[in-house]
């Protein structure tokens, strides 16, 4: 006595491997932004919104340090300092050349050699910043004669996995 089997169990096809079929390629993966892009992200959400000295939210305004604080909470959950010298005594000190999205970049506006102002690092030379009273948060370059003069150096807070590795490495 033979079994009958319903007719879709008998239209099921062989299942085939599809690295064996001739002329497929994968697809490139969706990317899943890093921190170090949400961080850039929130910081450019944030263009437009006014400055307001003591300001840390987008509603009542930004200043410098108010701006880095929020976007930093809002993104990592990482609570930095409120003022931009206290934001650039701690954090891990990033050379120029090294620097990365995501990362702060400070300057002495106020006084030579006292820091006074932060902005969040974008790549390509740029940062977004809320830069002073009557002006909005927006984006300037690190080679513009006016912050290239007052620049004073870039921390990061954020740690890189990759980063991480090569530390733990070379440890003893």
């Amino acid at each position: 006595m033979a079994l009958a089997l319903p007719f879709a169990a008998q239209a099921m096809p062989e299942p085939v491997a599809l690295s064996s079929i001739k002329g497929l390629r994968a697809i490139d993966q969706p990317t899943v932004p890093t921190l170090r892009d949400r961080i850039v992200q929130s910081g450019l959400d944030k263009l437009g919104t006014p400055y307001t000295w003591g300001g840390n939210d987008p509603i009542d305004g930004f200043d410098c340090s108010g701006l880095t604080l929020f976007v930093f909470r809002e993104t990592a959950g990482i609570d930095l300092p409120r003022t931009s010298r206290a934001q650039r005594q701690s954090g891990e000190s990033i050379a120029r050349k090294d620097l990365r999205p995501g990362d702060l970049v400070f300057f002495a506006t106020a006084r030579r050699g006292v820091t006074s102002h932060v902005g969040i690092y974008i790549g390509q030379g740029q940062f977004v910043h809320a830069p002073s009273r009557g002006s909005k948060v927006r984006v300037d370059r690190l080679d513009n004669s006016y912050w290239s003069k007052r620049y004073m150096g870039a921390r990061s807070y954020v740690q890189d996995p990759q980063r991480q590795q090569l530390l733990a490495a070379s440890r003893p």
